[in-house]
């Protein structure tokens, strides 16, 4: 489409779109004029029609459908090509070792033989007051309990026997004393087991309870007769004590599995006794060896 000037040419479609540009230019410029009290801007001393007219010619047209100057790009800045390594997600599965409940199962039955070294007692009655130190003794006992993880519970019921002896006991005349102590304990304690291996493990343990406690002396004392030293016992006889005293235990030791049902324990328990009338409070210390079930 085409428009027409003053002087009769023709005005292309994008010569009569400028034109309006500059007319909408013209018309606001005097909107604000009136509305500031300024004079208007007068850009444009033009008498051109801006209505469009029938083509006469193709040649303008084909001009104008021409395409302009070629605009090269301008080169995109190219980054430097780096070789990115590809992200590579490896799951890792951390070994769990099983605890001692799953390895060896939730109950427990062991029987226990063991002896006992390195003990002592105080022996005081009348004029008599001195240690009796312990020989070797011999302890068997009977224990069950449950698991939970590494966790443990127990009872156990045991007797314990030891012999004592004085050669050299405290008194006006040359004295000593032979005696011996049995005891029948009940207790119940708790501790935790260590895994050391596959069928390895260490545990330790605390337990309290109440045992039979009995002990006896026999006293002997040196005398001169017929121009002989000998030994003679005390007149009054064996001195025989026995109650009911409190027990405490101290225990450790390790424990193997042998197959899935049965394990060997090697262990160390230092078992406490109060007083017993006579005979002040004792330390037994017992190795102790057992085989027992797992279920």
């Amino acid at each position: 489409m085409w428009g027409q000037n003053s002087d009769g040419a023709p005005v292309s479609e994008l010569q009569r779109r400028f034109l309006q540009m500059e007319q909408r230019a013209l018309d606001l410029s005097k909107r604000l004029s009136e509305m500031s009290g300024t004079e208007p801007i007068e850009l444009i001393d033009r008498n051109e029609s801006l209505a469009p007219v029938q083509l006469e010619t193709d040649a303008q047209q084909s001009y104008d459908q021409l395409p302009g100057p070629m605009v090269e790009p301008l080169p995109i800045p190219e980054e430097p090509i780096t070789e990115e390594m590809p992200t590579v997600y490896q799951s890792e599965v951390v070994r769990v070792a099983p605890t001692t409940q799953q390895r060896k199962g939730d109950y427990y039955l062991m029987p226990l033989v063991g002896f006992a070294v390195a003990t002592s007692t105080t022996f005081t009655e009348h004029e008599y007051d001195d240690d009796l130190h312990g020989e070797w003794g011999n302890a068997i006992g009977l224990f069950a309990g449950k698991r939970w993880d590494n966790w443990l519970a127990y009872v156990r019921i045991s007797y314990q026997y030891l012999e004592y002896e004085n050669p050299s006991f405290k008194a006006d005349n040359p004295t000593r004393v032979f005696g011996n102590e049995e005891s029948y304990s009940a207790s119940f304690g708790g501790g935790y087991s260590i895994p050391l291996t596959q069928k390895l493990s260490t545990y330790g343990a605390l337990g309290i309870g109440f045992a039979w406690r009995k002990n006896s002396a026999d006293v002997q004392f040196q005398i001169e007769q017929d121009g002989y030293l000998k030994w003679v016992d005390d007149p009054e006889g064996d001195r025989t004590k026995s109650s009911l005293v409190f027990t405490y235990d101290f225990s450790m030791g390790l424990e193997y599995m042998f197959s899935q049902n049965y394990s060997a324990r090697l262990g160390y328990r230092l078992l406490g006794l109060t007083s017993n009338k006579s005979f002040d409070g004792s330390f037994q210390h017992l190795i102790e060896l057992g085989v027992g079930a797992n279920f």
